[in-house]
């Protein structure tokens, strides 16, 4: 396992060694950031970007916590696939990651798409996931129809994402200006526009660029009614461990309460202030300081 250099949030933030761990599960590559010791916090990062995401996070919850945060299936240096990109499929990577490293339960933190995947994971697998914390994310069959129709003030990019090969021909050669575009939008884009700055979305960008990478970030999409049938299916049966669902104040706001209350038992929420659907980059210290009460 090769080291990664952590970075710090804040000049006071204690520094912390993340190393890159690589296993290989269900017949391809999983990449993961890793650190800390202590009980096992799992963060599934959102569309589009990757376990870098989670870069400011990291180090605050390792001095508690022994802290993974995968690449997703698909994403950053995992591995990329032809099929297997509803949420259903990817929770078994998950599942199979957690047991090749040798953990028997972990807390889940899942943000946008990384949510998806988290409730999946969790209503699979309950018996592993202690905790669930679910970030400015929704759940297809459960409302987040309504974030997919333009109609009804929804995202053209559900569309777009979903639209096949030509997705994928428009969006080549400008791959940065396609994340800049979603993560400095002023509606649920971020607060202060330094926070992610412009070569944090290089990072995803090269990311993006790699071979088999558009078409993968894009199936995640494409697969959305495929994830509706398993979500009707977990949600006959409600999550009892402990759910936390978390909106930012310029971001989804009580969506994710709202989502969550529908699909679980014991919810309780929080409301990430001056931050955009970014939280874990935006005000990793707000976000940091959430769940750690909640993980104790």
């Amino acid at each position: 396992m090769s080291q990664i250099p952590s970075q710090q949030p804040t000049a006071g933030a204690i520094s912390v060694a993340i190393k890159s761990v690589s296993r290989r599960v269900n017949g391809l590559r999983i990449h993961a950031r890793a650190a800390g010791q202590g009980s096992p916090v799992v963060l599934l990062h959102g569309w589009p970007q990757t376990s870098y995401a989670w870069r400011k996070l990291i180090p605050l919850l390792a001095q508690r916590h022994t802290v993974i945060a995968p690449d997703l299936r698909g994403f950053g240096d995992s591995g990329k696939p032809f099929s297997g990109y509803d949420k259903k499929t990817i929770a078994g990577d998950l599942f199979a990651l957690l047991q090749s490293l040798g953990l028997e339960n972990a807390c889940i933190v899942g943000h946008d798409m990384g949510g998806q995947v988290g409730y999946a994971f969790a209503a699979l697998y309950p018996q592993l996931t202690r905790k669930f914390v679910f970030i400015e994310s929704g759940l297809p069959g459960f409302g987040q129809e309504n974030a997919m129709n333009v109609a009804t003030g929804g995202s053209w990019h559900f569309g777009f994402n979903m639209a096949g090969d030509i997705s994928e021909e428009l969006v080549r050669g400008r791959e940065a200006l396609f994340v800049r575009h979603f993560i400095r939008r002023d509606t649920v884009g971020t607060v202060d526009p330094s926070s992610i700055s412009g070569a944090d979305i290089d990072v995803y960008a090269r990311s993006l660029a790699q071979p088999g990478a558009l078409r993968a970030s894009f199936s995640y999409y494409r697969t959305l009614f495929d994830d509706r049938k398993h979500n009707e299916q977990f949600g006959q049966t409600k999550l009892e461990m402990p759910v936390l669902a978390i909106g930012c104040e310029f971001g989804y706001g009580q969506g994710a309460k709202t989502t969550m209350e529908k699909v679980a038992t014991n919810v309780s929420s929080a409301i990430i202030e001056s931050s955009g659907h970014y939280p874990a980059e935006e005000q990793p210290e707000r976000l940091a300081s959430v769940l750690l009460d909640f993980f104790t």
